[in-house]
């Protein structure tokens, strides 16, 4: 009986990426041709029509659509990326080099293990290179073997575009496919380790990497506004970096404007699918206000807009990307 619960546990597990079709841009507007997923699925595992699907039988867990997806339609299941760093930070003092790697075979070395490496994203190797400021290496020895092979001419394009922004970075990632490179070492805990790792764990706490209630049931609800896990990490980079973000703002940040053609129909705050767009009213009357902390420049607004008043502009010039401004103030 024991035998056929952990059989059963097993094959019901053997796909690992849920979908949320509310978070999918193509099923919030079926006039939006956003192609992230499919454009990166190199074994045409993904179809949308009607809903997103994973074709099982195709997919081989190779994480880009994670990482290609801006607004989280996909995810991993049973991962949370914030453990990862908290685990890294842990012990980054106690080795040469703290190390990550994929769990797809049990002798890779490394300090921590993810499911494949795909689903780093920019956001998340930014992360990883602020909040691991001693430097880490990528154990990437296995991925060349590997089925899922194609995701290191990714990662290592997102790597080099990451180092083409000139975003001045206090830690420095690399991706090692060399086993004699790899500065893999055992960690050890003697007294200063000791207090070297809470005072880690206590830093983690301050930039609020506990946060997450992964209690309450995700929703899949149209109407639900959720900040895309990938704009979570960029925001949290720079509450941490508090100086010499323009790069981060230029970047990865957006801002949207709105002409005069808008009649404050105010359809886009609903199609908006994080929160970042808002109706406030005042006794001037309503105003349309943007957060550009809360924007992933996925453009659905624009495309909803019936009468194309609204453009989403690359960059945030603004004092603070975390308060609201104005987009347009009806008259």
């Amino acid at each position: 009986m024991l035998k056929e619960k952990i059989a059963d546990r097993f094959l019901s597990s053997a796909k690992s990426i849920e979908t949320d079709r509310s978070r999918c841009l193509r099923m919030r507007y079926n006039r939006n041709s956003c192609s992230e997923c499919t454009g990166m699925c190199r074994s045409g595992a993904i179809t949308i029509h009607e809903d997103v699907h994973i074709l099982a039988d195709n997919c081989t867990e190779c994480m880009l659509c994670v990482s290609a997806c801006p607004s989280d339609c996909f995810d991993i299941q049973s991962f949370d990326f914030h453990s990862v760093l908290v685990r890294l930070r842990r012990i980054k003092n106690l080795v040469p080099v703290p190390v990550l790697g994929c769990n797809i075979k049990n002798d890779i070395q490394a300090h921590v293990k993810t499911p494949c490496l795909g689903f780093l994203s920019e956001e998340h190797i930014l992360s990883l290179s602020v909040f691991l400021d001693t430097g880490l290496h990528i154990n990437m020895t296995e991925c060349g073997r590997c089925k899922n092979s194609f995701i290191v001419d990714v990662i290592e394009e997102r790597v080099k575009n990451i180092k083409a922004k000139n975003l001045n970075l206090p830690g420095n990632i690399s991706l090692i496919n060399d086993g004699k490179n790899l500065g893999y070492g055992d960690a050890g805990y003697d007294r200063r380790g000791f207090f070297s790792t809470v005072k880690n764990l206590t830093f983690l706490q301050a930039a609020e990497f506990f946060e997450r209630d992964d209690t309450v049931p995700a929703s899949q609800s149209y109407s639900d506004k959720k900040i895309p896990a990938k704009r979570e990490f960029l925001n949290r980079i720079l509450a941490y970096k508090k100086s010499n973000n323009s790069g981060l703002l230029e970047n990865y940040y957006f801002t949207v404007h709105a002409s005069e053609d808008c009649d404050n129909c105010f359809a886009c705050v609903g199609m908006c699918p994080s929160g970042a767009l808002k109706i406030e009213v005042t006794g001037e009357g309503r105003k349309l206000s943007f957060s550009s902390a809360l924007c992933n420049g996925c453009n659905l607004c624009h495309n909803f807009c019936f009468r194309g008043a609204l453009r989403i502009e690359k960059g945030f010039s603004g004092v603070n990307p975390f308060e609201r401004i104005i987009a347009y103030q009806h008259q």
